[in-house]
């Protein structure tokens, strides 16, 4: 049974197209994507599109092409599948809003669907309620800014940023997390959103194996600080991400690197508490790996 009972509730966007070519091979948005052992290509995108909702927090909206047809759908993270009867409705087109003058905005958060690569860097602390003082510093909220001693180091990540000198702007950030570290303490909510940072920038730069490393650290000291849980899975599933460059095929492959850390991975995601289908989908790969290894 669809689990799906209000279909207006999905938000319009995005809407995902896979597409199953007569060969039996499977896209998502144009991406070719690999299936295990025993996967049919229907399996395999269907699964992807699993860990995309899983990321967003909701169904996601699908049309799904093969040879015989297509059909628009809406997808749930834990694999149920409704098949609508009409096309998906097209979201309406906002209006464009004038330019404003002011000081730099923050820069947006990092895009929800992290199969994606990211285009900009999150560089404002996540939003959440209070939580327990760190050990060497005074309690605050997560989304507290930083104190006006360390604002001109945070100027200095956001104006590398702001020139595309995102290795510059990765250097700003571990001095500046190291002076929030001998300040407050390694997790302390002023260092561990700038470990944060530090985390997308690497993904940014497509420095998978740091960004994996990064994004796990950061997702774990989260949780161990009982930090707001909304931000603290989207750092651990931007492990998961940045650790499947290292499995699949493309450049950034490397099966060595990605067997070595997935044990640790598989440790913060459970740990965490990470979506059951973030947590099966690294450990399908992860025993792939190691059958490929043997």
């Amino acid at each position: 049974m669809p689990v799906v009972t209000d279909t207006e509730a999905i938000p319009l966007t995005p809407v995902y197209t896979i597409v199953i070519s007569e060969s039996g091979e499977a896209t998502v948005d144009g991406c070719p994507i690999d299936k295990l052992p025993g996967q049919d290509a229907r399996e395999a995108a269907l699964s992807d599109v699993q860990e995309r909702a899983a990321r967003r927090g909701h169904p996601v909206r699908v049309v799904a092409k093969d040879p015989d047809g297509s059909w628009p759908m809406i997808v749930d993270y834990d694999g149920a599948v409704t098949v609508l009867d009409s096309p998906h409705p097209k979201p309406e087109q906002p209006a464009a809003s004038p330019p404003t003058a002011g000081p730099a905005a923050k820069l947006p958060q990092q895009q929800a669907d992290l199969r994606v690569t990211p285009e900009a860097a999150p560089l404002p602390p996540p939003t959440g309620q209070p939580v327990s003082p760190a050990k060497t510093g005074p309690a605050v909220d997560w989304a507290d800014p930083l104190p006006a001693d360390f604002l001109g180091m945070l100027d200095a990540v956001r104006a590398a940023d702001e020139q595309g000198d995102l290795a510059a702007a990765a250097v700003a950030a571990q001095d500046l997390e190291d002076a929030l570290d001998d300040a407050f303490g390694p997790v302390h909510p002023y260092t561990v959103n700038v470990l944060a940072v530090r985390a997308n920038l690497a993904q940014r730069m497509a420095d998978w194996p740091a960004a994996l490393a990064l994004f796990m650290q950061a997702a774990e000291r989260r949780h161990q600080e009982d930090a707001p849980r909304e931000e603290t899975l989207r750092l651990a599933r931007g492990a998961h991400f940045a650790w499947k460059h290292l499995v699949l095929p493309g450049k950034a492959c490397d099966p060595a690197a990605a067997r070595q850390h997935s044990g640790e991975l598989l440790r913060v995601l459970k740990f965490v508490g990470s979506e059951p289908v973030i947590v099966e989908s690294t450990e399908r790969w992860a025993s792939w790996l190691m059958l490929a290894a043997s």
